[in-house]
């Protein structure tokens, strides 16, 4: 009996070993099948976009200013629209007027001549000061008739400057001009169109809400305030506050964008800014400290939303930089524009009479020569990055290899009053193009949003150079601008104005405080540190990066015709 078991056991047994192998295969083919069915079919190409600019590329907003993204914009009184204070002070609303007040030509031409009759009264009034004080030997032309001579130094010198200038009656007329019948930009008209920004980006304001903030509400920044005021549970590094943020108020942390950043970031410490690094899965805390942010957090969270596979970010930024010296191109290394060269002959020939005027010897200002040193440090990062992109971001596929989709370009406060912006822009353009070997590269620049007012959006060198360069023959179709003019939060400035005309022990003025309190982190500068500025602009940058790599048109001309039709 047991013998003939055995027998049919071994005769059975190849059948059997067999089907434990099938069973094996299959089970083997269907883990495989559905391992396949969970990783993507085919790896997508890594998608490179490089950020380049000065301090509001930098990033000194702090992300817990996101609150006001949220709450209403605050509509300051009406009479602090036309609340002033006794001498010129542009931190007055009112005294704004002298620069984004028009009218008729000759308007204008007033306005700019009484802004320059100031500017000449102080200068003599300065010199004729610091001349008794033997600041300059050769001079002493201080006369009994003009009273006692002030102290030196801003605390003594301002004040006495402003006296002589009301005394001149330059005051008075500046206040005449504002409220002039012939500007067609009254303060009250600036308060009512002030009063109305956030209707007009009320969309932006609540897709940005649902991105970034996903309906948080003011009680979770009360609650993340509380938590950060605990020294104990204060977090100590870029991914715990990012996370901290992500806990209370919902504001993501990317899952597919990584960031190398260089330059002016929180990272790598080293001996000065210009070397610093840090890289990493995109977060808040890519800006000038851990705590802090700039347009890259709400570029890279928007645009990874709108494009397929993974995404690289390159950020080189620094502070204090222009496009004239240290961004520039190569192309300009041992040449001028046309604009540029006129302007220095121009300031040269001027310059030498004022010299021979005064009996002193004239040194000529020198072209600009050699190529930038904000382009050489970006350059050499760029290659670092393009030579190994598998070190910067792990879901590089070098089978699927990598594309450069993009440049976004924030910069110029450092140029404000280079006439020869826009020529340099697209000198820059066309260099980096060339060396990225790109040659129809899309390109993104964000206006400087500072002036504020719709009839100033493309005001000064700086952005009517971008414009120019976006109506570049060879340029055009392939750049696009970001008007951010209108996330600019004027209202935060508005304290003294409040002041003036509500007093500083009146409700409103602590009303105020509290606002910018909430809303500001850096007050007075890089659009107040708002989060609701830096949101809005990067996810703006984003939306016209991703259209001009879908192969849309730019949506800045039709933009800039409305605006500067009829010209003002």
């Amino acid at each position: 009996m047991n013998k003939n078991r055995q027998t049919v056991s071994r005769a059975k047994a190849p059948a059997v070993i067999l089907l434990t192998v099938l069973t094996v295969l299959a089970a083997s083919n269907a883990h495989a099948a559905d391992a396949s069915a969970k990783a993507p079919a085919n790896k997508k190409k890594l998608k490179i976009v490089f950020m380049l600019g000065q301090s509001n590329m930098v990033g000194m907003c702090n992300p817990i200013t996101a609150r006001y993204l949220i709450e209403p914009m605050y509509i300051p009184p009406v009479k602090a629209a036309v609340g002033k204070s006794r001498y010129f002070d542009e931190s007055y609303f009112f005294w704004q007027g002298m620069s984004y007040g028009y009218g008729s030509e000759e308007f204008n031409d007033r306005g700019r001549a009484l802004l320059e009759e100031r500017k000449a009264s102080r200068k003599r009034w300065r010199q004729l000061v610091y001349g008794n004080f033997s600041r300059n030997p050769t001079r002493n032309d201080w006369l009994p008739e003009y009273g006692p001579a002030p102290k030196t130094g801003k605390k003594y010198m301002y004040p006495f400057l402003d006296m002589k200038a009301q005394a001149e009656g330059i005051y008075k007329r500046m206040g005449e001009h504002i409220e002039s019948p012939e500007n067609k930009f009254h303060p009250k008209a600036a308060y009512e169109e002030l009063c109305k920004r956030d209707q007009l980006i009320a969309g932006d304001i609540k897709r940005a809400d649902n991105i970034f903030l996903k309906n948080a509400k003011p009680e979770d920044f009360d609650r993340l305030a509380e938590v950060l005021k605990d020294k104990a549970k204060r977090p100590t590094s870029r991914a715990s506050y990012a996370e901290l943020l992500r806990k209370y108020v919902n504001m993501p942390i990317a899952t597919r964008t990584q960031i190398s950043a260089l330059g002016a970031v929180s990272g790598q410490q080293t001996d000065h800014e210009y070397t610093r690094v840090a890289h990493g899965p995109l977060s808040v805390g890519y800006g000038k400290s851990t705590n802090m942010m700039g347009p890259e957090y709400g570029f890279g969270i928007t645009f990874e939303q709108l494009v397929d596979g993974p995404v690289l970010l390159v950020k080189c930024s620094w502070g204090g930089t222009s496009v004239m010296s240290n961004w520039r191109p190569p192309s300009l290394s041992n040449t001028e524009t046309p604009i540029e060269k006129a302007t220095r002959q121009t300031a040269n020939k001027a310059a030498a009479e004022a010299a021979k005027k005064a009996g002193i010897e004239f040194k000529p200002k020198q072209p600009q020569s050699g190529t930038g040193a904000c382009w050489k440090r970006t350059m050499a990062h760029i290659r670092k990055v393009l030579a190994d992109p598998g070190k910067y971001h792990p879901d590089y596929d070098p089978k699927a290899g990598y594309e450069l989709v993009g440049l976004v370009w924030f910069q110029g406060w450092n140029d404000m009053g280079n006439k020869a912006y826009g020529e340099q822009l697209v000198t820059f353009v066309k260099d980096f193009r060339k060396e990225m070997k790109q040659p129809d590269l899309p390109v993104v620049c964000g206006l400087l949003g500072h002036n504020a007012w719709k009839h100033t959006t493309f005001n000064g060198d700086v952005n009517s150079g971008m414009l120019y360069a976006a109506r570049d023959a060879k340029l055009k179709g392939t750049v696009d601008i970001v008007n951010t003019v209108k996330y600019f939060p004027i209202e935060l400035g508005f304290r003294n104005s409040v002041q003036a005309a509500c007093g500083k022990d009146s409700a409103e003025y602590k009303k105020i405080e509290q606002v910018i309190k909430r809303a500001s982190s850096n007050f007075g500068f890089h659009y107040y540190g708002s989060a609701k500025f830096f949101l809005l602009a990067g996810d703006a940058m984003a939306r016209s990066l991703a259209n001009l790599v879908k192969g849309g048109e730019p949506t800045i001309h039709a933009e800039a015709e409305s605006i500067l039709q009829p010209k003002h």
